[in-house]
């Protein structure tokens, strides 16, 4: 869900409806918040989602009945042929659009032909609902309005994370009988959502506001600032994907159903192979679940596994974007994660472990970051080249703040909050756990501070404004 005041709002009077009614009602009410809920962002996004569930769940029942009657074959194409159009579908609202859209604008079908939001992450859910059934590992569900939940579930519907069915449908049953009166859940909603707004709306947004200055004027500052832009993207991405994906674990909470933890603190990891355990995690183990291991893994020896590796890797590039600079990111960290692999071969543990690998990680993720967030592969590049070839200094600082718009105690109030979520990221590193964890098992005393400290903080420093509306960067993907 979007992170407006509507949307919470919405959820709450959705969550005060579901403790009145009991047992499976509870389900229809969620699937009809959610339905409702898309329908209310996009029309079209709405019947999208809703076709596609019904199509999954049909899908899921031919699988498991074709393979119950000895029909291996026929099971078999079915779960290819349901997991090829759906993947088939993904590629086509991204890629035609983008690259043949502007060979057809006389056409009626490319004007209509666009993204529905939320469709990159719940056809993922599809194509491991139905591999999941296939692998026996869950049974095709019978019931067709709780699949359509389960790609409709609001808290989770714009940007995941991307949950798998095994586990969302064990949630879905404890849900039924959950309790309204259960302090301890209660205290981690709110401290999820809290905090998550904190990153998103503090952090993340006002970092925008210089980064977005940053790449559309870059020929215009000097080498030091853009530097200094760069890491404040690879903050702003951080801050925006991941207190999305705090708020949108507090608010399923409110219904006593779990999501999966998608970023698990990625800035502390000490090398590139961390960096991706703690990095969309969603993503990361379905690509692991789905591409990486049916591939082969790394069970076939050291090429096949850089291969799989790469390929891996591609397709997360595509999956995030129709341009080569996606791509480009994609392969650059295929590349980063084939060093580790032969780095950890050889045993090389000062580059990927300590204060120095956490050094180098965090350079390599903030380099791959520039072409994920130019508008192109040669805007990346360009940007680059300005890093060295603008000079130190064009001008005094207060001077090129000035030309980009920017007071200098906009810059200081930023560079503390950068400073503030990194102190807090490594407390909660150390500890094996995550902030909004932390502030919910406080003491009263000190957990009211901490309350107080972060809604002045959301109120005074938070950037708010139809033109904003807080949009999520994943919403794009």
């Amino acid at each position: 869900m979007t992170i407006t005041a509507f949307s919470f709002a919405y959820a709450i009077a959705v969550a005060l409806l579901f403790y009145i009614l009991r047992g499976s009602a509870r389900k229809v009410l969620l699937m009809l918040a959610g339905i409702c809920y898309i329908f209310g962002l996009n029309r079209a996004a709405g019947v999208s989602v809703i076709v596609v569930s019904v199509l999954a769940w049909a899908a899921g029942l031919l699988v498991e009945k074709t393979a119950e009657q000895g029909k291996k074959r026929l099971s078999l194409g079915i779960t290819y042929g349901a997991i090829f159009l759906a993947a088939a579908s993904l590629f086509i609202l991204k890629y035609i659009p983008a690259y043949f859209g502007r060979f057809a604008e006389d056409s009626e079908l490319f004007k209509k032909l666009f993204m529905p939001a939320g469709y990159s992450f719940y056809i993922f859910q599809v194509i491991s609902y139905i591999a999941d059934i296939k692998r026996e590992n869950v049974p095709a569900e019978k019931n067709p309005l709780d699949i359509i939940l389960y790609l409709t579930y609001f808290p989770k519907f714009v940007s995941g994370p991307i949950e798998r069915w095994e586990n969302f449908s064990k949630e879905l049953k404890k849900a039924c009988d959950a309790r309204f009166f259960d302090p301890e859940r209660w205290k981690k909603a709110l401290y999820f959502m809290l905090f998550g707004c904190f990153m998103k709306v503090v952090i993340a947004d006002r970092l925008g506001i210089y980064v977005d200055k940053l790449f559309e004027g870059y020929a215009q500052c000097s080498g030091v600032v853009l530097l200094l832009g760069a890491i404040a993207y690879t903050f702003q991405i951080y801050c925006d994907f991941a207190g999305y994906s705090y708020v949108a674990m507090g608010l399923s909470k409110m219904f006593d159903i779990e999501l999966m933890v998608n970023f698990d603190l990625p800035y502390c990891s000490s090398n590139i192979t961390e960096f991706w355990r703690r990095w969309h995690i969603s993503l990361s183990s379905w690509f692991l679940g789905y591409i990486y291991i049916p591939l082969g893994g790394n069970r076939k020896g050291n090429f096949r596994k850089v291969l799989n590796t790469m390929i891996v890797f591609l397709v997360c590039g595509m999956w995030h974007g129709a341009g080569f600079n996606f791509i480009f990111w994609g392969l650059l960290h295929g590349i980063y994660s084939a060093f580790d692999l032969e780095a950890r071969k050889r045993k090389w543990t000062a580059i990927r472990s300590g204060v120095s690998g956490r050094l180098i990680t965090f350079i390599e993720a903030a380099f791959a970051w520039i072409f994920f967030r130019a508008t192109s592969f040669t805007g990346a590049l360009r940007y680059i080249a300005s890093i060295v070839t603008n000079g130190f200094w064009f001008k005094t600082f207060t001077e090129e703040m000035e030309n980009l718009q920017l007071k200098t105690v906009e810059i200081w109030v930023m560079a503390i909050l950068v400073v503030i979520i990194s102190v807090l990221d490594r407390f909660a590193y150390n500890r094996q756990t995550n902030m909004p964890e932390i502030l919910a098992k406080l003491p009263q005393g000190r957990r009211y501070i901490c309350f107080y400290l972060l809604a002045v903080a959301i109120i005074i420093f938070g950037i708010y404004g139809p033109a904003l509306e807080s949009r999520l960067i994943y919403m794009g993907f």
